[in-house]
């Protein structure tokens, strides 16, 4: 490096260093103080829609009375193929609600907790598995043509998600499911 640039770069540095040594020890404290005063706010109103949301959650799980009449009358009925499920066999469109689950689809993120509980991946994977069943109800419901495979699918599984929810509602959390 050529001579006059060691120069330019060290009297930079000094003029840095004069900056920093003039600044009063005050605002320094102002800066860190300021800044951790955003954190904890910040923290706190993560925390507050974290709480907000799983309410929500837990509370439209506690509505899904839906999931457990398919499985009562899934236990009643003979399994597909030897009888197709019709559409009076699966329970009504809005018993089985999902609607603060997909307006939250971007919040859903918020349940990764970085101390406490992670419930993301057992929410998205039980909102899955009941948007799924979900959808085949409507099928079987609106025009009756739906898959040997998506029937034979529902009539055995749905029980397994109506117990999910029922341990959802008993522990008011939502826990690993495979």
């Amino acid at each position: 490096m050529p001579l006059n640039g060691v120069m330019a770069i060290s009297g930079f540095l000094e003029a840095v260093t004069g900056f920093i040594e003039a600044i009063p020890d005050t605002a320094v404290v102002g800066v860190v103080v300021s800044f951790a005063s955003a954190m904890i706010v910040y923290a706190a109103r993560q925390s507050w829609e974290r709480k907000k949301l799983r309410r929500a959650l837990l509370t439209e799980v506690k509505q899904m009375e839906g999931l457990e009449e398919c499985a009562d009358q899934m236990d009643r009925i003979d399994p597909p193929p030897g009888r197709q499920i019709q559409p009076d066999d699966v329970p009504a469109a809005g018993t089985i609600p999902t609607v603060v689950y997909e307006s939250n689809a971007g919040k859903i993120g918020l349940l990764k907790g970085i101390l406490g509980k992670n419930e993301l991946e057992p929410v998205v994977r039980f909102y899955s598995k009941v948007l799924r069943y979900k959808s085949i109800i409507n099928d079987i419901r609106e025009d009756g043509k739906t898959s040997h495979a998506d029937q034979e699918d529902l009539h055995d599984s749905i029980n397994e998600i109506s117990e999910m929810r029922t341990d959802i509602i008993e522990s008011s959390e939502f826990t690993e499911i495979e």
